[in-house]
């Protein structure tokens, strides 16, 4: 494949999407088995990436290691290997959250100090539905959902999951 020009990728105005389409085609194409090995191939793809934008990208495409053909080489992470067990979003939420209410769409969950992106990230790991996105500070969660009836159901759910022995 013949690379393209560098110029004309750190123009494109979304370089970081195209970069890790690059990224998820070379690794669905090729064996590449280090940072190292991805970083070099992105680069004669007319990708010039620093270590920490390679690790970046690794961890949010959520790509991990797999042996295979005496190696270990990078692959997609199944969405099931997302987060293992909702229990584990449940004990958490039962643990460290004080109070949950809503106001239109916006959800407010309180969280013990310091607990609140533990709790946000749990929360985004478990597919809500109708919840379009979190933000987490060191006590609250604030949740954008759909409308306000997808609010109300979401605090019912949760206000059953601490009230659950």
């Amino acid at each position: 494949m013949a690379s393209r020009d560098k110029k004309d990728v750190r123009e494109n105005g979304n370089a970081k999407a195209t970069r890790r389409d690059a990224i998820l085609r070379l690794i669905t194409s090729e064996r590449i088995s280090t940072q190292n090995e991805l970083s070099r191939r992105l680069e004669e793809e007319g990708f010039p990436v620093t270590q920490a934008t390679i690790s970046r990208d690794i961890r949010e495409l959520r790509l991990v290691k797999t042996a295979g053909n005496g190696g270990y080489y990078y692959e997609v992470g199944k969405p099931a290997e997302k987060y293992h067990a909702p229990h584990k979003f449940y004990s958490l939420y039962q643990a460290m959250v004080r109070d949950v209410d809503y106001a239109q769409n916006l959800v407010v969950i309180h969280s013990d100090t310091g607990m609140a992106q533990a709790v946000c990230a749990a929360m985004d790991s478990m597919d809500w539905p109708g919840v379009l996105g979190t933000i987490a500070g060191d006590d609250t969660v604030l949740v954008v959902t759909r409308d306000e009836s997808c609010a109300a159901e979401l605090v019912q759910s949760l206000r059953e999951i601490r009230q659950s022995p």
